[in-house]
């Protein structure tokens, strides 16, 4: 599968509506219906609609009240905010190793949809899906931004290592790109999001950028503040040398 590594062509396919998000199967349930109800793997109407479903949950929470307690999972701090009062960060987890097609085991994504549709006392509908859906994509990339800006600092983790490093686009016309790259119609590319394009671009930017930069603002704060705590028992022992 060719790789879109250029930014400019990059962007170029983002924000190109004959670029679209390769097909998924329909499904009745499990994580076959999670993938064909969401706005992630839809097209056109339907993308726009389930995308709002999803863009009107984010919008009733503001990202600045995102607060971690210690050390928890940011998809139980969403889920909290979300109003959800059920621990539902391992269902979570098991459908995210398998959200994308052919990424992980399907059938234990299958079981976790189930419960946690019945944790949520939804159904197999599309309100119901944009909220697993929120919950998703917030599990595995959050979690590792926060992890990454820990060590290092958040321009380098987005331009070097982000957490999503790329996403699949389908031509549906031939189509040249910037830097003399030509992809033919129906072929399949793996586009790079880094730095200005970590989060996407275009119609299908990530709608929750903000929450997960709030998320992610703790985990620097949490760092800083081991800096500290580390620097102040540095002076103590120094002082303690002092005196011995």
């Amino acid at each position: 599968m060719p790789e879109i590594l250029d930014p400019a062509a990059a962007l170029a396919v983002l924000t190109d509506p004959t670029f679209v998000v390769p097909p998924v199967p329909p499904g009745s349930a499990g994580v076959a219906w999670l993938r064909a109800s969401v706005g992630r793997f839809s097209t056109g109407v339907d993308h726009e609609r389930r995308r709002a479903l999803s863009v009107e949950i984010l919008n009733r929470i503001p990202a600045a009240s995102l607060r971690r307690v210690d050390a928890e999972h940011p998809v139980a701090t969403l889920a909290r905010a979300m109003g959800i009062a059920a621990p539902v960060v391992a269902l979570v987890r098991e459908i995210a190793q398998a959200y994308r097609p052919g990424t992980g085991d399907d059938s234990r994504a299958d079981a976790a949809v189930e419960q946690l549709i019945t944790v949520l006392a939804g159904a197999h509908d599309e309100p119901t899906a944009a909220r697993i859906g929120v919950l998703v994509q917030a599990c595995d990339a959050t979690a590792t931004l926060i992890e990454r800006l820990r060590t290092r600092p958040p321009a380098e983790v987005l331009a070097e290592d982000p957490p999503v490093p790329a996403t699949r686009r389908q031509a549906t016309t031939t189509t040249a790109l910037p830097g003399g790259v030509s992809v033919s119609a129906g072929e399949e590319v793996l586009v790079a999001l880094n730095g200005d394009l970590a989060f996407g671009a275009g119609p299908r930017r990530c709608p929750g950028r903000a929450h997960a930069l709030a998320l992610a603002d703790l985990a620097v704060a949490d760092l800083a503040l081991a800096d500290l705590a580390r620097a102040d028992l540095a002076r103590a022992d120094l002082a303690r040398a002092d005196l011995a």
